[in-house]
């Protein structure tokens, strides 16, 4: 029987040492019996700067693969990316001299028309562009946006794509919940965004953005419960500050917030 392809997130998750041993050896041979996969490992762990040591059982192509370009430093991503700023549109080609407030409109609607396409076409299945899309995009962001693990909170990722712009690099990751629950959170090359976290609502679409370093964030909702998503935001936003996976406290915490919120309206 032939093992279906790592997903986007499996590998993300194998890259950041969150796998179980079993599900890392899995990833490890399908690395080494597709070289497209050992491509994609490959080019996450460049992009993150992680030495090629912390591999679990990687086949010795995928080695190969990674010593092609040398380890660059967190410093260096930093100062490539302030030299080479991928804009995606207008709104994101200048800086601001001191720090934003509010989100800006054209994150808003950015996301807004996105979340809008998901829902409309939301089949229940998993809709996930092309892994060499996804790189790509990843590539112009100099760095691998972190993606935290929602489930602990019933929701799952169910959708990932990129911005269909050649000039854009806008990243969507679509978590759905068991009950009618769609949550989007959306990663902006080049940023744009408050560096410290806004929230903004209108009706039942509710939005927090925040910046970390050259990346920007934005969670975005329709008719999901206030309190709820206010906490989800809060946790999510320091899992992109630090880089660390949630731990068992922080699973448990979403896991009561979940249960004691009210279902989705949208």
């Amino acid at each position: 029987m032939t093992r279906a392809a790592p997903t986007w997130e499996t590998l993300n998750a194998y890259v950041d040492g969150a796998l179980a041993s079993g599900e890392a050896a899995a990833v490890a041979e399908a690395a080494g019996n597709d070289p497209r996969i050992a491509d994609q490992i490959a080019c996450l762990y460049r992009l993150k700067g992680v030495t090629p040591e912390a591999l679990p059982a990687a086949p010795d192509d995928l080695r190969d693969l990674i010593r092609e370009r040398p380890r660059r430093s967190y410093r260096g991503l930093v100062a490539a990316a302030v030299l080479a700023v991928v804009a995606i549109g207008a709104a994101w080609l200048w800086m601001p001299a001191k720090p934003m407030t509010g989100l800006p409109d054209a994150a808003i609607v950015a996301a807004r028309d996105l979340h809008d396409d998901w829902l409309a076409n939301d089949s229940g299945a998993l809709s996930e562009a092309p892994p060499s899309v996804v790189m790509a995009a990843l590539s112009q962001f100099r760095r691998v946006p972190v993606i935290p693990d929602l489930s602990s909170a019933k929701l799952t990722i169910e959708r990932v794509t990129v911005s269909g712009q050649a000039d854009e690099h806008l990243l969507q990751i679509g978590y759905r919940g068991n009950h009618g629950c769609h949550l989007s959170l959306f990663v902006f090359a080049g940023g744009g965004l408050p560096e410290e976290m806004e929230q903004v609502r209108f009706g039942l679409e509710e939005a927090y953005g925040w910046q970390v370093d050259e990346l920007g964030y934005l969670l975005f909702a329709k008719g999901m419960d206030r309190g709820r998503l206010a906490f989800i935001a809060r946790e999510v936003e320091e899992a992109t500050r630090s880089g660390v996976p949630f731990d068992e406290q922080t699973r448990q915490a979403l896991a009561e917030n979940k249960a004691k919120s009210a279902s989705c309206v949208a």
